[in-house]
């Protein structure tokens, strides 16, 4: 039985999950947005002589013959490229807060996001929307601060407790961040500009209002940092931080072999995962002419499978233990990828049950991730000595940042070559082949053949 948590360590873990939450809220209310955010622009300044008038002539040069087809290019670029700063900068802040302290290098961190939100209010041309990804990519090391802070107030025993902290904050931030970025879309304060007006620098644009709200999030989540958040790291530990903070690219060196092989699989899976994610908002586009609202509902809807699936998988590690738990999640993927990709690209031509045999593909790709990534972590954390459970655990989080450089991209230059889903979708179904022969060949972790 484990010693109860003190107070001042409850208060902190505490502050550490509303600090992941509002952050990751705040980043996610543009994912909604996305194909009526780049139409917008292609529209109001899409000639030459604009960054998205030049982008506009290579789409067009590339094959993008629709502005459907460029949104979904722009979407996945854009997408890449904050996924690609994170990947850089993250492990850059987490040093720095090894030297500097948690406090300072967060309040550097939520001070540059409420600044990328505050341009995007007033970004009236496609160019600062571009800075503001960038702003919000290089400072998007909240998560590996937050992650290091929980790591140094828990011991070993208590490690996993507060790493679950961190992932159940960054689970609900990425359910409640869409749905408020859809509904509050609705509440305009500026039109779209007519054709042929030239547009303004600045001023305010028809998606500013889930940008005041992201800016205020920001801003509220400093200020709680700045007045509330404790330093966690004292100033005689920091001289024994100087250590190479954990990279995907270390997966070699890694002793276990397990650990190896399963972040493998994590890092196959989430590209898989990813670029279903970055294309959701196009396909329920292109299927259903789904407004940012509509998408609103949707995310509500895969959040709640993925919570759902969370709790379920408790039940079911219980029974079958964390390797087959994956491996039921991977079936159950690449069933569901197939279901979607069959999906015809366009309304007319999938029927009047395309919607409902769209949720159920969607919904069972959420149920599968959320049987995945709690078991994932697991396994890595029961394949480690207890002296390599943070190193391991950092690497396979790297992994995950990874994927998500590679899944956005990847997944829109199949939907914008094909233009269609299908691809997009079967080479989901077809990554699980791999990724489930990993996990098949990994051992029973020791702690689970003990009790069996």
């Amino acid at each position: 039985m484990s010693a109860p948590v003190a107070p001042a360590q409850r208060r902190t873990l505490g502050l550490i999950f509303l600090t992941v939450f509002m952050d990751i809220v705040g980043f996610s209310i543009i994912i909604p947005l996305f194909p009526h955010l780049l139409k917008h622009y292609i529209e109001s300044e899409g000639s030459v002589g604009t960054l998205i008038g030049s982008l506009n002539a290579a789409a067009e040069w590339m094959g993008g013959d629709t502005v459907f087809k460029k949104t979904v290019l722009f979407g996945g670029l854009l997408s890449t490229l904050y996924s690609l700063l994170q990947f850089i900068f993250s492990p850059i802040w987490g040093a720095l807060s090894d030297r500097l302290g948690r406090r300072r290098i967060l309040t550097i961190t939520l001070a540059g996001n409420a600044l990328s939100y505050l341009l995007w209010i007033f970004a009236a041309q496609f160019w600062l929307v571009v800075v503001t990804r960038l702003i919000s990519g290089m400072m998007a090391g909240n998560i590996a601060v937050a992650s290091a802070a929980a790591a140094d107030i828990t011991d070993e025993k208590e490690r996993t407790k507060g790493m679950a902290v961190v992932g159940i904050a960054i689970g609900l931030g990425f359910v409640f961040g869409p749905v408020i970025g859809g509904l509050a879309s609705s509440v305009q304060f500026a039109q779209p500009v007519a054709a042929g007006v030239t547009v303004p620098t600045f001023g305010l644009n028809p998606f500013s209002v889930p940008a005041a709200i992201a800016a205020s999030l920001a801003m509220i989540n400093f200020l709680l940092v700045v007045k509330f958040f404790p330093e966690t790291l004292a100033p005689e530990r920091r001289a024994a931080s100087d250590a190479k903070r954990p990279s995907v690219f270390d997966l070699a060196t890694v002793r276990s072999s397990a650990v190896r092989r399963t972040s493998f699989a994590n890092l196959v899976y989430q590209v898989a995962f990813t670029g279903m994610e970055n294309t959701i908002v196009f396909l329920t586009l292109a299927l259903f002419s789904y407004s940012p609202r509509d998408n609103a509902w949707l995310f509500l809807f895969n959040g709640a499978c993925m919570i759902f699936a969370q709790g379920l998988a408790r039940q079911l590690v219980k029974r079958m233990g964390q390797r087959k738990v994956v491996i039921l999640g991977m079936l159950i993927a690449s069933v569901a990828f197939v279901v979607v990709a069959l999906i015809p690209p366009t309304l007319a031509a999938a029927g009047d049950g395309a919607e409902t045999t769209f949720y159920l593909g969607l919904g069972l790709i959420s149920f599968a991730t959320g049987l995945i990534l709690p078991s994932v972590s697991a396994l890595v954390s029961l394949y480690s000595d207890a002296s390599e459970q943070g190193r391991n655990l950092g690497i396979l989080r790297s992994a995950g940042s990874l994927a998500r450089v590679i899944g956005p991209v990847t997944a829109a230059l199949l939907y914008f070559h094909f233009g269609s889903h299908f691809w997009v979708y079967v080479g989901g179904a077809l990554l699980m082949l791999p990724a489930i022969w990993v996990v098949r060949g990994l051992p029973e972790p020791e702690s689970e053949r003990l009790k069996a």
